[in-house]
């Protein structure tokens, strides 16, 4: 099974350069690249799931393996649904999200009772703690942005001189939608290497206040860019429910401050 899980991932790999190889020529045509799908791309990510999957259910467990694969795993996963949703809201692709939910319980489940209590946490910590990072940044500026565009909304609703001087609301609404994109992504990152570096960790577990926020906030984020993407939520209100994300990335910060994190 261990030379099984290393030969899907090295098919992953050709499938990754594969796909960049005929993104490459598709560059140097006109017309063709909104409509092209990479296979390779796609049937390259299966692969990697699957050479995860198998990773896992190696027993002894192969913690090396299978956190390198994990690693590399979250961060195409985070791609592909960042690039993927910006150039075009697709609902399948709000499946990832859910995917790396269910890797975070599936790897909480494997860690339970076989906790290290490990100082640090090792290349896989460094990985999620980067994601996380990465996320509260994004989350941040999506929250600002969108505070920024229901202001500039009130100020030309009411007519004032600021209002010319503040920027166009269409400019604002989309540096909101794509920073909350890519905050989504990195969560899905985080999320997914969470189980893994949790194992390391004192006391950490999926009831941890961090934990669960994390949970919840990649929850309502993905529900409010299905709602974003179907046009059912008005401009201001995607903007307040931007906010309102803001807000849990702030209260999930507050929460690594006030409770111990491994």
């Amino acid at each position: 099974m261990h030379q099984l899980a290393v030969i899907l991932v090295a098919c992953a790999g050709i499938g990754y350069c594969a796909a960049a190889v005929q993104r490459w020529r598709l560059i140097g045509r006109s017309g063709e690249i909104a409509q092209s799908r990479l296979p390779a791309l796609w049937l390259g990510f299966a692969a990697h799931t699957a050479g995860l999957v198998i990773a896992f259910c190696i027993r002894p467990l192969d913690r090396d393996l299978l956190y390198a694969i994990l690693g590399v795993w979250a961060g195409v996963a985070s791609l592909l649904f960042a690039t993927r949703y910006i150039a075009g809201p697709s609902r399948g692709l709000l499946a990832l999200p859910v995917g790396c939910m269910a890797l975070l319980v599936a790897m909480t489940s494997q860690a339970g009772g076989e906790q290290l209590h490990a100082e640090g946490g090792g290349a896989i910590g460094i990985v999620h703690g980067g994601f996380m990072a990465a996320y509260l940044a994004a989350v941040l500026v999506a929250g600002a942005t969108a505070g920024l565009y229901v202001i500039a909304a009130r100020q030309l609703r009411s007519a004032s001189v600021r209002a010319l001087k503040l920027p166009e609301l269409p400019t604002l609404e989309r540096l909101t939608e794509r920073s909350l994109i890519v905050a989504t992504a990195l969560l899905m990152g985080g999320v997914a290497t969470g189980g893994a570096a949790m194992e390391h960790a004192h006391g950490f577990s999926l009831a941890h206040p961090t934990t669960l926020i994390a949970l919840v906030s990649l929850g309502i984020m993905v529900l409010v860019l299905a709602v974003h993407a179907a046009q059912r939520l008005s401009r201001r209100g995607f903007a307040i429910a931007t906010i309102g994300c803001m807000a849990l990335g702030a209260s999930s910060l507050l929460s690594l401050l006030v409770t111990a994190h491994g």
